[in-house]
């Protein structure tokens, strides 16, 4: 079993900080919320040229509010749901305009979603949770005069309720009423899809769980009342296990002695990329190529990089065999086996990235668990996985 964290401190900052900030702006109306729409549409003609470069869904839920405003405490749940989207706008006219960010408009069927503001995403270390990490680094789109040829790039958040009905596709993002180019969006849906169910027990030999109960790694979810239960790895059934049983165990306990709850799930998309994938050893074999290799990994030998078609790095992280909570596969010669520093260059053509970040808190003061887990996919243009990275944080405080 994969030893746990001693953290007795964390528990000061659950007391103090929350996901999300008070300051957010409402929607103009409540629909089914869902991912982007995926139809093609035309340039918009003489203002703007507006691509989706990625996006992002979270979903996120606590008790903290309900604790802190009432004095009894409640079992009730607070559940927050936001779609993202980054994206690049550039002025195709040859004058220039004014970007406006609310013209920016999410619309299901009759209903239409404006900005949100919903502040801080996070308050955990960014390791722990990278998606959200992610998020907060991005620069949020504001009002903005662009000149001819310029380019504007950032995220637009919105703010949606309901979770159920995120992946449905009614959804179409429009500046004022025209919808926005989405090439290659339809396939990262189901690559999307694809990432989310499968069952990386297959991939990464190991059960999802690590229970106390079980003495070890085991494919029971948690139970309703025992908390004790780690995640190995994630995907959207692990998720949803720990959302059900966290609630689920929420009325067995003493309304005076009501625990902390706190949930969040955070998937970014990247489509569409022409991507290699190669070991820190191989990044001299780039140096002649231009590409823009930003970081080097704290072990020299255990680090992976990713990088599109123009050389730009996509993101790179460590894959430390020495540490049993990482751990990276690639699919070869119809098997899963471990990325190592031996490996060629892998080319993966019109692949789609899909980044998964979740944790699951619930407890009480020195009787809490805290599960973290990150995951890197890369799918084929087929909606095959082709290599898949993860690491976990499980703590006690």
């Amino acid at each position: 079993m994969v030893n746990k964290t001693l953290l007795v401190l964390i528990l000061a900052s659950l007391a103090v900080s929350g996901c999300i900030g008070e300051q957010e702006t409402a929607p103009t109306s409540t629909p089914t919320p869902a991912l982007p729409e995926i139809s093609q549409a035309e340039m918009i003609p003489g203002e703007f040229d507006i691509n989706i470069n990625s996006y992002f869904f979270v979903y996120l839920r606590d008790n903290k509010v309900i604790q802190k405003n009432t004095t009894t405490p409640t079992f009730d749940l607070v559940e927050k749901n936001y779609v993202i989207y980054n994206l690049s706008i550039k002025n195709n006219d040859t004058s220039p305009h004014n970007f406006s960010r609310n013209n920016l408009q999410l619309h299901a069927n009759d209903q239409v979603f404006t900005p949100a503001d919903p502040g801080t995403f996070h308050r955990y270390p960014d390791t722990w949770v990278y998606v959200l990490s992610e998020i907060e680094k991005e620069q949020r789109l504001n009002d903005s005069h662009i000149l001819p040829s310029q380019t504007l790039k950032g995220i637009v958040i919105f703010k949606v309720d309901n979770y159920t009905t995120l992946l449905n596709r009614s959804f179409s993002l429009r500046y004022n009423t025209t919808p926005i180019p989405s090439t290659s969006f339809e396939k990262s849906l189901e690559a999307l899809t694809a990432a989310e169910q499968f069952d990386y027990s297959i991939a990464f030999d190991m059960p999802p769980y690590d229970s106390d109960m079980w003495e070890g790694d085991s494919y029971y979810p948690p139970e309703p009342g025992y908390s004790f239960v780690w995640a190995n790895w994630v995907n959207k059934t692990v998720f949803e296990s720990y959302k059900k049983h966290d609630e689920m165990a929420l009325p067995e306990e003493k309304r005076g002695n009501i625990p902390y709850i706190e949930i969040a799930y955070a998937v970014k998309v990247i489509p569409g990329q022409d991507l290699t994938v190669f070991h820190t050893d191989h990044s001299n074999l780039y140096a002649d190529r231009n590409y823009n290799i930003t970081r080097e990994g704290k072990y020299r030998e255990t680090q992976m990089y990713v990088i599109d078609g123009t050389g730009k790095e996509l993101f790179n992280k460590s894959i430390d065999s020495r540490n049993d909570e990482t751990g990276l596969v690639i699919f070869d010669n119809q098997t899963y086996r471990p990325f190592s520093e031996n490996m060629p260059p892998i080319l993966i053509p019109q692949a789609t990235i899909v980044q998964i970040s979740f944790y699951s808190t619930y407890g009480w003061g020195l009787a809490m668990r805290l599960t973290f887990n990150n995951q890197d996919i890369i799918l084929d243009e087929h909606h095959n996985i082709t290599l898949s990275r993860y690491d976990n944080y499980k703590v006690v405080s």
